[in-house]
C-alpha cells in the first residue's frame, strides 16, 4: 500500500503548548501509513530532539522570521526581513503602517490591519515545490495562511488550539481561508462550539480531536526529582506551567499571591516557562511592588516540567483565555488539586468543578479559590481522589485523524 504524503506546518519546536501537543500527536502517528514531513519556520526549540526519527524535518528557505513577528518587533522585523532584501516592498508596507498608526487605540482594528499586512507579505515567500496528499497547519493561524497560499496539496487541514473569539479576530480575513480548508480540527468541544457560533458557514468542516496525552509517559517523566531553588521551603507551593504572555494571566497570579500572603498564607508561586521579555519584566516589577518578589519565582523553560507539577501542592492556571491548555490536562493526570480562571474550556476541563476550582479572571477570585484549598486540605484530597480514579490517556484520538484522512470530515462518534 502506497504511503500518503503529509506536510505538517509549524513555527518552532519551543517548549510550549502547541509544540507539546504536536510532539504527542506525531509520536502516535503510524509511519507505516504516512510519509510525514514537518516544515518549520525556524528549525529550533527544546522539543526538536524529541521528534521521531521517521519524521522528516525541514526549514523554510526564506523569511521564517516573519512567523516570529509580534507587535513589539514588527517594525524591525519587517525592515530586516523584507525591506532590506527587497527595497521596493517599502511601498507595499508603508500604507499598512500608516493605517496602524491612525488606528492606535482601537486594538481590534490594529490587529486586523497587522494580519492583512502579514498575509500580504506572504507573497514574497517561495512556494513549496513538492505536492502532498494532505497539508496540515497544526499551529493554526499563520501556518494556515501560509499553507493555503504556498502549499500544493489534495487536502488542507487546519488545527485550532485557541478560542477564536479571544482575542477578537477579523472574520473577513479568516472566513475565506477556513472555507478553503477541507477540515478544521478543534481541540475541545467548547472551542468547536465557539467557532461554529462565530462562523456558522463552516460548521460542516469542523471536527474535534483532543490533544493527545499519554499518562504513563507523563507519570514516568514526573518521577524525576524537581529542582526547586528552595528545597528547604516548608510552605505551600503553587505551580503554573506555560508561556509568559498576557494571555496566560500571570499578572492575575501575582495579585492572587499578594492577597494570600496578606491573609497569612505561607505560599510561593513558581512559573515554569518563558516568553515575552517585556511582559516578564513587568511581572517582576509588579511582584516587587506587591511585596512578593521573593515568593513569585520564574523558573524558566524546561522540556520536563512534570517533576515540578508532581511536587507542588496546587496547580494553578490563571489564563485569561485558552483553547484547552495541555498543562491542565497533565496536572489532572498527576492528580493535583487544581485552580483555574474561567477561560473558554475551563468548565469542560474540570467537569464543572468535579476536578478542581474555577475562579473569575481576577486576583481576588483566584486567591479565594486557592485559600480554600490551602485552609482545607481535605478539599484538595477530594479533587485528587476524583482525578486518581480516571485514566485521562487518550492515544486513541489519533484514530480520528486517520478517519479524517481517509473519509473526509468526520464526527466524534
Amino acid at each position: 500500500m502506497k504511503k500518503k504524503k503529509i506536510l505538517f506546518i509549524g513555527i518552532t519546536m519551543n517548549c510550549a503548548g502547541t509544540e507539546k501537543s504536536f510532539l504527542s500527536f506525531i509520536n502516535c502517528l503510524d509511519f507505516d501509513r504516512y510519509d510525514a514531513t514537518l516544515l518549520l519556520a525556524k528549525k529550533s526549540g527544546g522539543f526538536l530532539s524529541m521528534l521521531p526519527e521517521k519524521l522528516r524535518v525541514i526549514e523554510m528557505e526564506e523569511y521564517g522570521e516573519h512567523f516570529l513577528q509580534s507587535g513589539k518587533n514588527a517594525v524591525s522585523n519587517v525592515f530586516n526581513t523584507f525591506i532590506k532584501k527587497k527595497p521596493a516592498s517599502a511601498f507595499i508596507v508603508l500604507p499598512y503602517f500608516l493605517r496602524i498608526v491612525f488606528s492606535l487605540g482601537n486594538r481590534d482594528k490594529v490587529a486586523s490591519v497587522a494580519t492583512k499586512l502579514w498575509n500580504r507579505l506572504l507573497r514574497y515567500f517561495p512556494p513549496v515545490e513538492e505536492h502532498y496528499d494532505a497539508a496540515v497547519a497544526y499551529w493554526g493561524d499563520r501556518t494556515m495562511f501560509y499553507m493555503l497560499d504556498k502549499v500544493r496539496a489534495d487536502r488542507y487541514i487546519t488545527w485550532m488550539h485557541f478560542d477564536y473569539g479571544n482575542p477578537k479576530r477579523d472574520d473577513s480575513i479568516y472566513l475565506p481561508y477556513f472555507k478553503r480548508c477541507g477540515a478544521i480540527v478543534n481541540v475541545s468541544e467548547t472551542v468547536d462550539e465557539a467557532l461554529k457560533r462565530a462562523l456558522p458557514e463552516i460548521s460542516d468542516k469542523c471536527t474535534v480531536i483532543e490533544n493527545i496525552k499519554c499518562a504513563s509517559v507523563i507519570r514516568a517523566m514526573a518521577a524525576e526529582k524537581a529542582a526547586f531553588p528552595d528545597p528547604g521551603f516548608g510552605g505551600v507551593r503553587i505551580v503554573t506551567v506555560g508561556r509568559i504572555a498576557v494571555q496566560k494571566g500571570l499578572d492575575i497570579a501575582a495579585d492572587a499571591l499578594a492577597k494570600l500572603v496578606r491573609e497569612g498564607s505561607d505560599v510561593r508561586w513558581y512559573v515554569v516557562g518563558d516568553g515575552d521579555a517585556e511582559y516578564k519584566d513587568s511581572l517582576i516589577k509588579k511582584a516587587a511592588e506587591l511585596g512578593v518578589a521573593d515568593r513569585f519565582i520564574l523558573l524558566g523553560t524546561t522540556t520536563n516540567p512534570y517533576p515540578f507539577m508532581r511536587e507542588c501542592d496546587i496547580y494553578a492556571q490563571p489564563s485569561r483565555f485558552e483553547g484547552k491548555p495541555i498543562a491542565v490536562e497533565e496536572a489532572k493526570i498527576l492528580a493535583k488539586p487544581i485552580a483555574v480562571c474561567d477561560y473558554l474550556s475551563a468548565r469542560e476541563q474540570l467537569a464543572n468543578g468535579k476536578y478542581g476550582m474555577i475562579a473569575s479572571c481576577d486576583g481576588d477570585s483566584l486567591a479565594g479559590c486557592l485559600a480554600k484549598l490551602i485552609k482545607d486540605p481535605s478539599l484538595g484530597r477530594s479533587f485528587s481522589d476524583a482525578l486518581s480514579s480516571e485514566s485521562f490517556s487518550n492515544e486513541y484520538e489519533i484514530n480520528k485523524f486517520y478517519k479524517l484522512m481517509g473519509d473526509g470530515v468526520c464526527s466524534d462518534t
